[in-house]
């Protein structure tokens, strides 16, 4: 029996992108109507707001509600949209020319131009950025990493 629930959970955590993806295309889709647009915006809403949850601090009941309502949200926007636009649509997201995956280009693009110039802004780092030394308490002392240098420079920095 847990191994089923675990096939279950996991078959919803592999579902879940694939909806999110259809629901994002659907929604920028002007021919789907604004109030099944409105009704996936005020359900994600409430499904998001902390203080409507199944405390976090309870393990994985306090993560798995809020999967399951967002793609119990999502399942029923998707299947309110008309099914000849929601067929065109998940061809266009086979053939990965929808357009989530523009957008996800275009982000990627600007996102590498934005790194390309804060590389050449004046006062930008000329060295390559060293990562923090690690302080004495955080290391277990296990032998570990001891040789590591940044380990070792951070040992050093500390004293």
């Amino acid at each position: 029996m847990p191994t089923a629930r675990l096939k279950r959970i996991r078959s919803l955590l592999l579902e879940l992108p694939q909806q999110l993806r259809l629901a994002y295309c659907l929604a920028r889709d002007p021919r789907t109507p604004a109030a099944s647009k409105a009704a996936l915006g005020g359900a994600l809403a409430v499904i998001l707001n902390p203080l409507v949850d199944i405390p976090m601090w309870i393990p994985v009941v306090g993560q798995m509600d809020t999967v399951g309502l967002a793609l119990l949200a999502v399942r029923t926007f998707n299947l309110q949209v008309d099914p000849e636009i929601r067929a065109e649509v998940e061809q266009q997201i086979r053939l990965r020319q929808s357009v989530f995956d523009r957008d996800l280009a275009q982000g990627t693009a600007t996102a590498r131009r934005l790194a390309r110039l804060l590389r050449r802004a004046p006062g930008a780092a000329e060295e390559p950025l060293t990562p923090p030394a690690v302080p004495a308490w955080y290391r277990s002392g296990s032998g570990v990493g001891e040789d590591d240098a940044p380990i070792a420079a951070g040992a050093a920095a500390e004293e």
